[in-house]
């Protein structure tokens, strides 16, 4: 198995791969209005990064740590196709992209076990109702986590809570728990956040619930009490 750094690298530099974040970064936030968020280059980096930082706190191997990284690195691609099926999109324009740069086509890195396993990830990453294996929870909470950073919430286009408000998104996989611990602006609103987006707290869960372990959910080093 190639190394994270090796696969990382073999993506990023890739052509192809920025001219398909060149084209999703090119989406204004008005024009994404999935909260305001961009869902561009950076996002891509950023999940990628959590992504490979969870399965690794997660007991992932090498293997593990490297598919999540990857997996991080090409979720977002089938946005080139718009929002709407993006995540199914996305699974099937990697497939063959994989299978050509990396694959048996390619330079040999993966396998096409590898590639199905990468492509399941992002073809399930937007709803989450399939987390079968780490590389699946991984993406997911990453994807999650991240988006979390920059959610713009409002009522009748009056902004109610504003990304500058989260100041922080902490996260810790321990023997017992998943951890995520917001630091917030003393105005953030906790419960309009986690009811205008459940996803905040059902993702964490649901994952937590997947690696048998407790899920805590903390703003400002205070524990909120989800529901089931």
């Amino acid at each position: 198995m190639v190394s994270v750094e090796q696969l990382h690298s073999s993506i990023f530099q890739d052509p192809e791969w920025r001219a398909w974040a060149k084209i999703v970064s090119s989406l204004t936030p008005e024009d994404d209005v999935k909260f305001g968020c961009d869902h561009g280059i950076q996002h891509w980096l950023n999940v990628s990064r959590i992504a490979a930082d969870f399965a690794r706190q997660a007991g992932g191997t090498d293997y593990e740590v490297a598919l999540a990284d990857i997996a991080g690195l090409l979720h977002d691609c089938g946005m080139i196709c718009g929002e709407k099926n993006h995540a199914e999109n996305g699974a099937s324009i990697v497939r063959p992209y994989l299978r050509a740069r990396l694959g048996d086509a390619g330079y040999g890195m993966l396998t096409d076990s590898d590639i199905e396993v990468v492509c399941h990830a992002i073809a399930k990453h937007s709803d989450y109702t399939e987390i079968v294996n780490l590389v699946d929870a991984a993406l997911v909470f990453a994807d999650k986590v991240d988006l979390g950073r920059h959610r713009t919430l409002s009522i009748n286009n009056d902004i109610q809570l504003s990304a500058s408000q989260i100041e922080r998104i902490n996260y810790a996989v321990t023997d017992d728990a998943v951890i995520v611990s917001y630091t917030v602006t003393p105005d953030f609103n906790a419960y309009f956040f986690l009811s205008s987006w459940p996803k905040a707290y059902e993702v964490p869960l649901k994952i937590a619930v997947w690696l048998k372990k407790d899920c805590q959910f903390f703003v400002n080093n205070q524990r909120i009490i989800l529901p089931k």
